[in-house]
């Protein structure tokens, strides 16, 4: 009996398995699904480059979203390990709470676990007030911050993505945000967390007090669980609907979504994942250059030339069905002769073209050293003057000259000799 049942355990799992192959292969998204929110970007996570977008630079309510760039914030001003002691204003706050308490000392680091698993308006203001002061100085860095990394259409007026007038942004401007966290490696380990319990800081009645991960495409509970998702931040409120923006990997290529203001929460969290698919299955991103690839000279003389190299790798992102793109270099050839030259000196800007349009700069930097001394400098300037005809003929008539001026000294000089030594009579 027990190895009819061991048998017929494996049985079940070798057919559910096979299942589960072809159910994959029959879901895998090669089209492009519906998107149902107002405004929506799917952007490579290392190039920038757009994938798919739908009213990306028109301006929406980001509902808690927000709380990204106040993460970015945080994260460049202050360490995780510092205490923050809570004010009278942030256990206040309407909507989301962790339920922080007036006098009650949290690290930054647990402030941020409440801010991003349990979307904390709490914890946002806290933070604000210890990082900036106030909610408005504080948007003044989230702001800062936004021109910085490009989000041109954005303003913020608070941390936390609660209701203001002007509190705005784009699904472009959100993508561009989170494409900054998933490089933050603290941003991705905290909002990648479960569950965090504030042992320190229980409920006034005794109860514990928790963070739970509240990230519906990353907990694995949520019916909208996306299994390739990396990072990302929720957000809902009733001026805003429904907003959210994430990261995904597969096989090394990085997806970034954002999408501001759905109504049909439903059909909006279960077709973000099938739009990943559409971008892993339809798109990749290529290394088109490697940091020190030779990717042109200079040429000082014959003897001597200057390997030009790519500074950094550069990526490009193109449809799987486009063959590899052919690229080009167009810059300004100012003369660098006569200078001296360490490898890894920056010699040249220049613009990169992919099938003829431009579409970034590379710096290119010397690959070698060049000594540019008085020795070197007076040896290749006798070169550079004798590589030129008349320079050459200028040389043969001075020598011609000089010649004819000795023999004619030397004449003189003879025929003074003679006549000195001519015998005189006295008369």
């Amino acid at each position: 009996m027990k190895k009819f049942i061991k048998k017929f355990l494996l049985s079940s799992l070798f057919v559910t398995s096979i299942f589960t192959s072809i159910n994959s292969i029959d879901v895998k998204a090669t089209e492009l699904p519906p998107v149902y929110s107002e405004g929506a970007v799917l952007m490579d996570g290392r190039t920038g480059t757009v994938l798919y977008s739908k009213n990306e630079h028109t301006q929406f309510e980001p509902a808690s979203t927000t709380k990204v760039m106040t993460a970015l914030v945080v994260l460049e001003n202050v360490k995780l390990t510092d205490k923050v002691t809570i004010g009278e204003k942030p256990p206040l706050v309407d909507g989301s709470a962790i339920g922080i308490r007036e006098g009650e000392v949290y690290t930054v680091e647990e402030l941020m676990l409440g801010l991003l698993l349990e979307s904390g308006n709490d914890c946002a203001e806290a933070l604000a007030e210890y990082v900036a002061g106030s909610n408005e100085e504080f948007a003044k860095l989230m702001n800062a911050k936004a021109k910085e990394l490009g989000a041109l259409n954005t303003n913020f007026k608070n941390p936390s993505g609660l209701h203001e007038d002007g509190h705005l942004t784009t699904a472009y401007d959100l993508a561009l945000m989170m494409k900054a966290a998933l490089h933050n490696k603290d941003y991705v380990r905290i909002s990648q967390t479960e569950s965090y319990k504030y042992v320190n800081q229980p409920f006034s009645d005794g109860s514990e007090k928790w963070a739970t991960n509240r990230n519906q495409l990353l907990n694995e509970y949520s019916p909208y669980f996306y299994g390739s998702t990396l990072c990302g931040k929720n957000g809902y409120t009733p001026e805003a609907n429904h907003s959210y923006t994430a990261a995904a990997v597969r096989d090394e290529e990085v997806l970034v979504g954002a999408f501001i203001n759905a109504t049909d929460k439903d059909n909006f969290y279960s077709n973000i994942g099938k739009l990943f698919d559409y971008g892993f299955d339809n798109f990749e991103t290529i290394k088109l250059i490697s940091a020190n690839d030779e990717l042109d000279t200079y040429k000082i003389n014959d003897e001597i030339t200057i390997p030009l190299l790519a500074k950094t790798d550069f990526y490009y992102t193109k449809a799987k069905s486009e063959d590899k793109p052919l690229y080009s270099l167009e810059y300004d050839k100012i003369d660098i002769s006569k200078q001296a030259i360490k490898t890894g000196d920056i010699l040249y800007k220049a613009k990169l073209k992919v099938d003829g349009k431009t579409i970034s700069t590379m710096d290119l930097i010397s690959g070698t050293d060049r000594d540019y001394t008085i020795q070197v400098k007076t040896k290749e300037g006798i070169s550079e003057f004798f590589k030129k005809p008349l320079n050459i003929l200028y040389v043969i008539l001075v020598v011609f000259a000089l010649f004819i001026i000795r023999n004619y000294i030397v004449l003189f000089k003879r025929r003074r000799n003679l006549k000195n030594k001519r015998p005189k009579f006295n008369r």
